[in-house]
């Protein structure tokens, strides 16, 4: 499903208000729902925004409204946009998708994105508590359920786990000896890669101008 479960909600908008990050990535994004947290209570819901926000989402025909309220999308696989050169970002969220992945692929896609992860960032993983059989709904491969993930499958990795009882969430910091590694970012080094997405919607803008399952 392109949503996830609200029962993440208040402790996602309570990180994001806490840390204030300035980039954010936000993977699978589906809908937009963390988006559209992140205008709401971070940017006040009043342009011009002051975050970052880029959206990647491998199924194109989830597109709507909210899409919008990102400065840039990416209509591809999170794979394929590992491919891209990026510059850090202070969050990272990979909200209800690691579950559409087998275990051994998950962990490596955690390895991947720990790399994207700013000096003091933070990557966020959303995933249901409990495994429920889901097929590929609206015809999206991409939706099945193809693993479960508790708390100690993110423990093991470094992770904290806040939350573990409709949803769990991990957060992960990079280690103290890695910080001050990372250059400062240019906000708009994502931008020159335009996708089709972008450019039929003329989307990019100059920066800072119960459960559903996923």
């Amino acid at each position: 499903m392109p949503i996830g479960s609200y029962a993440s909600v208040p402790w996602v908008a309570q990180h994001l208000i806490t840390h204030r990050p300035h980039r954010i990535l936000d993977l699978g994004m589906g809908f937009g729902m963390y988006g559209a947290m992140v205008r709401q209570w971070l940017d006040l819901g009043v342009q011009p925004w002051k975050t970052f926000l880029v959206g990647v989402e491998g199924w194109v025909n989830y597109r709507n409204p909210v899409w919008d309220l990102y400065n840039v999308v990416y209509a591809e696989l999170i794979q394929d946009f590992l491919k891209r050169e990026s510059p850090p970002f202070d969050c990272v969220i990979l909200g209800d998708v690691i579950e559409h992945l087998p275990k051994d692929e998950g962990r490596q896609l955690i390895v991947e994105l720990q790399r994207l992860v700013s000096a003091s960032g933070h990557l966020l993983i959303v995933t249901p508590a409990e495994f429920f059989e889901q097929g590929a709904v609206y015809g999206n491969a991409l939706e099945v359920h193809r693993s479960h993930w508790q708390p100690e499958d993110f423990t093991d990795c470094g992770f904290q786990v806040p939350v573990s009882t409709d949803v769990v969430i991990a957060c992960w910091t990079p280690p103290p000896a890695s910080q001050g590694t990372q250059l400062s970012p240019s906000s708009a080094s994502l931008t020159s890669h335009a996708t089709p997405y972008e450019k039929l919607s003329g989307h990019v803008d100059t920066p800072f101008s119960p459960y559903a399952g996923r």
